[in-house]
């Protein structure tokens, strides 16, 4: 009869796992699927950003080039460059004489060779002449050779792992841009789209990244928790601290250009998404540690690895806290500069609202990590304890 019953266990424990997880899966896809039948059309639609036509121009000859430095030690030069158009189109293998002028911190980054590709823009003037004008470097060149670097070394490093990043790096772009901005521009509440979007992508990249396994259903009932507990953060204390999202430039230019989105819940969305880029890696290897550690040792209780998890999160949630950190003050860089040099009493800084914004959004994001650890840790505490054995794929 005993012997039954330590069957049936973790039996149970594995249903109940498998069941919790499928009900939030289900739950995803429902508002999801809701949310994308019943989405009203967009009110703002993509428009070109100007009226003058973007070529692309290889540099035949430098006929002329004059170079001086300037009290700064920046870097002015003039020159007039034969080009030849590239892209296909009315101007397709036009050549033509375009003067051109540059000021940067190092000579190489602003002067064209013989042989570089640049961008042109070409504007027609009232009389029909057509007026060309560099208008900057091309780079996709470097670009695409660092994208494939990444690709290889993601794949050469991680092996199946990586090709599973890479894939759960596509769905990323794919739901963001796919789901979250037009049901934003439909005037959805971005915190309700943000947070059932972001829900939805992170447990599609984790059972990508980790299978259909009690590890990832654990990883994906913490991560939902820990979700809604950062909306919930994010939204408290926005509203006490009396935020209006209008603290950035870009907020203040969508407006200018008339798109009256609520910039609160725009403000409100961008934090719950800042923190769920982190927050898969933190629940994930919370659940997959805790689960190691109870195959190693089966006789270990729930509360013992519940205490062993932390000590491996506490460690784990330091670094990653201070990475969120890093990331929002490297954003912000050029801004810290600049209150450093200009200085004003610490608390009419603070009192900023695009500085109350960044802090909200670094203090919120960390809350949400922190209270990541303790319950994913539980939950899969409590999972490895009722399935001993169980090895991570």
């Amino acid at each position: 009869m005993n012997s039954q019953r330590q069957l049936r266990a973790p039996q149970t424990a594995r249903y109940t796992l498998e069941g919790l997880a499928v009900l939030v899966i289900i739950l995803l896809v429902a508002a999801m699927g809701v949310l994308y039948a019943t989405r009203p059309p967009l009110h703002y639609q993509a428009t070109d950003a100007s009226s003058e036509t973007t070529v692309r121009a290889q540099v035949l000859e430098v006929e002329e080039e004059a170079v001086e430095r300037d009290e700064n030690g920046m870097v002015a030069i003039s020159q007039r460059l034969r080009l030849r158009i590239l892209s296909s189109g009315a101007y397709a293998g036009r050549e033509v004489t375009v003067d051109y002028n540059g000021l940067g911190p190092a000579l190489r980054d602003v002067r064209f060779r013989v042989g570089d590709k640049l961008v042109l823009m070409a504007a027609t003037r009232p009389d029909g002449t057509v007026h060309f004008a560099v208008a900057d470097r091309m780079r996709l060149e470097p670009l695409g050779l660092l994208l494939l670097f990444f690709v290889i070394l993601t794949v050469a490093v991680g092996g199946r792992q990586g090709v599973s990043a890479l894939l759960g790096l596509l769905l990323s772009l794919v739901v963001i841009g796919g789901f979250i901005l037009p049901q934003i521009l439909g005037d959805r509440d971005p915190v309700l789209v943000a947070v059932i979007g972001a829900a939805a992508l992170l447990a599609i990249t984790l059972y990508v990244i980790q299978g259909w396994h009690p590890v990832t259903h654990t990883a994906l009932l913490g991560m939902a928790g820990s979700l809604f507990l950062t909306g919930l953060l994010a939204l408290g204390w926005t509203y006490l601290a009396h935020l209006t999202g209008f603290g950035s430039e870009e907020t203040m230019y969508l407006q200018a250009t008339g798109v009256r989105l609520d910039m609160r819940g725009l403000f409100l969305a961008g934090v719950i998404i800042g923190a769920a880029g982190v927050l898969d890696d933190v629940v994930l290897a919370q659940a997959v540690g805790t689960f190691e550690l109870a195959a190693v040792d089966p006789t270990l209780s729930a509360r013992e690895l519940y205490r062993r998890g932390m000590k491996m999160g506490n460690a784990h949630l330091a670094s990653m806290v201070n990475t969120l950190v890093l990331a929002y003050a490297s954003a912000a860089l050029p801004l810290l500069i600049l209150f450093y040099l200009y200085t004003e009493p610490w608390y009419l800084t603070l009192n900023r609202e695009l500085i109350a914004e960044e802090l909200v959004r670094t203090l919120v994001g960390s809350s949400g990590l922190i209270l990541a650890v303790p319950l994913t840790t539980a939950l899969a505490a409590w999972a490895a304890s009722h399935l001993a054995g169980e090895r991570v794929p």
